[in-house]
């Protein structure tokens, strides 16, 4: 299997052709796929198909008695009409075969309605070889095509469906791009199978990669004979977002190890002077600045919430706010925030391997900084809105992306953890921690009460209950549980194992001196 390097994390690429995007199937498929079938012309094209032993026609005309009959031509290429005798039909188009009966009916008979139809389709035996899932012969209805076989057995990973291969059964080759079927619907490329043919699916030997602004990315079967402007349709054709100007083609020099770019609008590389080389890799980029969104999004307590345009680099969060219709009375100014998206994502070695060091063989200062690194909000930036809207003060200038969250006004402060009533308390300027504590009922019985924490509204941080300076609306008072205690049974268990070994010891030690008397 051939293996490429990605173009890059912007360039998707495959290193084999995908068939998953192929496997849809545009045709109108004539297959007949029951014996049964009464009158069955209407899926077959009169002028491509062609009649043969084991055909059977539907044969009907008035004149003193009205016949019907079914006739089918025999192996020998002859069908047998009543009073009429034998006449030679394979080898005729159905259009071709239909207007000889009626001319043999017309020269016996008087009547003038005569109805001839294909009421049965012969089967014939076929051969596939190569890069198929379903290898060697097959007896299949005379009317089927190429696609119609090939897609329902399926290819391998590696199989080349832009150069297969049919042989008659008389020496005749001839070579069938199928994708060209499959994406552009030409019928030419999805011929009629006959009694004999035998298809060949090869490995794909060349390629090239097409990756950006088309409609299907990807690597593909390379053939000699095909221009850029073939290749471009055969993938779809050109996104609205592609940039037509600048075309890089990045191929290997003669020596096949030196890698050169080649940069051409696509007027010069429709040019049909310009050749394709196997390993090319064509990136189709996306034009400057297309439909760039600058938007940003204000959710929460202002009149009006949802998406905003801005002018980037110019736009102010008082502007925007006004245009939003302003703050609801319920605003909390000082508990609303902004997160920005984007920056640099840089990974932290250290908050890395601490994270698979077990609990326990952690020192304090590691779990205090897993704690934090934990409790980080991305993103976030801190801005004082009572600065901005109040003093006028400290204006941010926005950019696309940017999200804004006004927040509630909170006159309470939140306990969760081992309190007996954990919830909501009415905020008391002068209550401290432990005020809010018998509020809540006191501590539970499974309390670390020297473990309470407070979790600042406004910013996320966590600060030990003694460290604690001021208490505000919105804040959360945590009380830890403490850790499990042993259950009875484990130490019981345990001790007696211990004492087990003990014992083991003993004795034979015990057993050591005796025998040493």
């Amino acid at each position: 299997m051939l293996f490429l390097s990605l173009f890059s994390t912007v360039i998707k690429s495959q290193d084999m052709p995908s068939y998953a995007d192929r496997a849809f199937i545009i045709t109108d498929s004539s297959t007949q796929k029951n014996d049964d079938l009464a009158v069955i012309e209407g899926g077959v094209d009169e002028n491509l198909y062609f009649v043969g032993p084991g055909d059977l026609f539907k044969i009907s005309l008035d004149d003193i008695e009205t016949l019907v009959f079914d006739a089918k031509i025999n192996p020998d290429g002859f069908l047998l009409l009543p009073k009429i005798g034998l006449i030679k039909l394979s080898g005729l188009s159905l259009k071709d075969a239909k207007e000889f009966i009626r001319s043999e009916f017309a020269r016996k008979y008087k009547s003038r309605n005569i109805f001839v139809a294909l009421s049965g389709i012969r089967k014939i035996k076929i051969s596939i070889y190569g890069e198929v899932l379903k290898k060697g012969s097959k007896v299949v209805f005379a009317n089927s095509r190429l696609n119609d076989i090939l897609m329902d057995g399926g290819f391998t990973p590696v199989a080349n469906i832009r150069n297969i291969k049919i042989i008659s059964k008389n020496g005749d080759t001839k070579f069938i791009d199928l994708l060209s079927f499959i994406r552009l619907a030409d019928k030419s490329q999805n011929p009629l199978l006959e009694e004999g043919d035998y298809i060949m699916v090869d490995k794909i030997d060349k390629i090239i990669t097409l990756g950006g602004m088309v409609k299907y990315p990807g690597v593909y079967e390379f053939r000699e004979d095909e221009t850029f402007s073939e290749l471009i349709k055969i993938a779809g054709g050109f996104l609205d977002a592609a940039f037509l100007d600048t075309i890089e083609i990045i191929r290997f020099e003669e020596d096949n190890k030196t890698q050169k770019s080649v940069r051409e609008s696509v007027t010069e590389l429709s040019n049909k002077t310009f050749k394709l080389k196997n390993r090319d890799r064509i990136i189709v980029r996306t034009k400057a600045l297309y439909l760039q969104e600058n938007i940003v999004n204000i959710d929460g307590f202002v009149r009006y919430p949802g998406p905003y345009k801005i002018v980037e680099g110019v736009t102010k969060l008082s502007e925007l706010i006004a245009e939003a219709g302003g703050f609801l009375p319920k605003a909390s100014l000082k508990n609303s925030y902004i997160v920005r998206a984007g920056g640099e994502v840089t990974v932290d070695a250290e908050f890395e391997r601490i994270k698979l060091i077990p609990r326990k063989d952690m020192t304090d200062d590691e779990y205090d900084y897993l704690k934090s690194k934990s409790r980080q909000r991305r993103g976030r930036i801190v801005i004082d809105f009572e600065k901005v809207f109040k003093d006028k003060t400290d204006d941010l200038v926005l950019r696309k992306n940017d999200q804004i969250f006004v927040t509630e006004k909170k006159d309470y402060i939140i306990i969760i953890g081992q309190a007996v009533f954990p919830g909501n308390l009415e905020f008391h300027a002068d209550y401290s921690i432990r005020d809010y504590i018998r509020m809540a009922g006191g501590f539970a019985w499974r309390a670390e009460e020297g473990k309470v924490r407070v979790i600042k509204g406004r910013t996320g941080q966590w600060i030990e209950e003694d460290d604690v300076v001021l208490l505000e609306p919105g804040d959360t008072i945590w009380i830890p549980e403490q850790p499990q205690p042993p259950k009875f049974w484990e130490i019981f268990k345990d001790s007696l194992t211990i004492i087990g070994q003990l014992a083991t010891v003993i004795a034979a030690t015990v057993a050591v001196i005796i025998s040493t008397r």
